[in-house]
C-alpha cells in the first residue's frame, strides 16, 4: 500500500492521482481507437473531455449543494481541491447532460462511439483499480494465499489487482478485435460480456459488498444480467450477419 506518493518533493495522494491518470489515459486510447474505426478523433476527444470536466465540476457542485450548512461559515472553502468533497452520482448526471449537449451540437455515430469508448474504458478502469490498491480502497476478503497483502492488520486478497489484470486482458482482446469486428457495436458488447463476467467472478473476493439479501451481492446480480444480455445481443447479431 502507498496511499501517499512523493513526487518532486510533494506529497500526493495516490488514488486521486490514479483517477486523473485513468481519465487522461482512457480518453487518449479511446481517441486512438476511434481513428482506427474511421471516426473523427478530435470530435470524440471533445466529447470525452467535456463530459469528464462536467463530471468533475458536477461532483463538486452537487457535494456543495448537499452540504450548504458546512460551507455557510467558510464560503471560500468551496474552492478547496479536496478529493473527498465530491458527490460522484451527481457528477455523473452532470457529465451525462454535458455529453448529450455536446452530442446534439456535434453528432457522432452511436455504435462506433461506444466501441471506441469501451476500449478507453478498459484502460481507464484498470488504472483506477491499481490506484485503489495503492490507496488501500476496496478491501478484499481475508486469505491465507502467499500473494495476500496486509491491510488493517489482516492479510487480504488484492482484489483490486485481480480486477486490474482482468481489465488489461479485456483491453488486449478488444484491441485485437478492432480491425476484425463484423458490425458496429460489437466491441462494446464484448466489453460488457468480458467485464461483466469478470466482475461476476471477482466480486466474491471483495470484502464489505453491497447486498440485496443475505449473501446476494448487488454487483453480481447486475453483472449476471449484463453478461446474459450481451451474450444474447452478440448471438442475435451473429445470426443476422450470417444470414445476409
Amino acid at each position: 500500500m502507498a496511499p501517499t506518493l512523493r513526487i518532486l518533493g510533494l506529497a500526493i495522494q495516490s488514488y486521486p492521482l490514479a483517477v486523473l491518470l485513468a481519465a487522461g489515459g482512457g480518453l487518449w486510447l479511446a481517441v486512438r481507437a476511434a481513428r482506427i474505426l474511421g471516426m473523427d478523433g478530435d470530435r470524440l476527444y471533445g466529447l470525452g473531455f467535456d463530459a469528464l470536466l462536467g463530471t468533475a465540476l458536477g461532483a463538486r457542485l452537487t457535494y456543495v449543494l448537499t452540504h450548504l450548512k458546512a460551507y455557510a461559515d467558510a464560503p471560500l472553502s468551496v474552492l478547496s481541491l479536496s478529493p473527498t468533497a465530491l458527490w460522484w452520482p451527481g457528477g455523473l448526471l452532470v457529465g451525462l447532460l454535458v455529453a448529450v449537449i455536446y452530442w446534439r451540437k456535434h453528432p457522432l455515430p452511436l455504435a462506433l462511439t461506444l466501441d471506441a469508448a469501451a476500449v478507453g474504458l478498459s484502460l481507464s478502469l484498470a488504472i483506477e483499480r491499481l490506484g485503489a490498491f495503492l490507496g488501500g480502497q476496496g478491501l478484499g476478503q481475508a486469505t491465507s494465499m502467499p500473494w495476500g497483502v496486509t491491510l488493517w492488520e489482516q492479510v487480504r486478497h488484492p482484489v483490486q489487482v485481480y480486477e486490474a489484470l482482468a481489465l488489461l486482458a479485456v483491453l488486449v482482446v478488444l484491441w485485437r478485435q478492432l480491425p476484425r469486428r463484423r458490425y458496429d457495436g460489437q466491441i462494446a458488447l464484448l466489453f460488457v460480456l468480458f467485464y461483466g463476467g469478470s466482475r461476476l467472478f471477482l466480486e466474491a473476493y471483495r470484502a464489505q459488498p453491497l447486498l440485496i439479501l443475505d449473501g446476494i451481492r448487488v454487483v453480481q446480480v447486475i453483472a449476471f444480467f449484463a453478461t446474459l444480455g450481451s451474450l444474447a445481443a452478440l448471438y442475435t447479431r451473429r445470426r443476422s450477419c450470417s444470414t445476409r
